[in-house]
């Protein structure tokens, strides 16, 4: 935020009473404790299905490091 933004909100409050600057607190606060959510996998194998993709192909360190030296 930048500085004069900050003072420009900062003279905002300055205007509210006691009571609307303990609501404004009040509503940031519960706006930083809203619960948040986690996706949880519910299908594992798309994952493990990812491991097919190099089947029959060479990832060895070596064969990688002749592939990235040769351009």
């Amino acid at each position: 935020m930048s500085e004069s933004a900050f003072a420009q909100l900062s003279s905002q409050v300055d205007m509210l009473s006691y009571t609307e600057r303990v609501m404004l607190l009040d509503k940031i606060v519960n706006t930083l404790r809203t619960p948040f959510t986690t996706v949880v996998r519910k299908n594992e194998t798309d994952f493990e299905a990812a491991f097919g993709l190099w089947k029959d192909r060479d990832i060895s360190v070596e064969a990688i490091r002749q592939k990235a030296w040769r351009r």
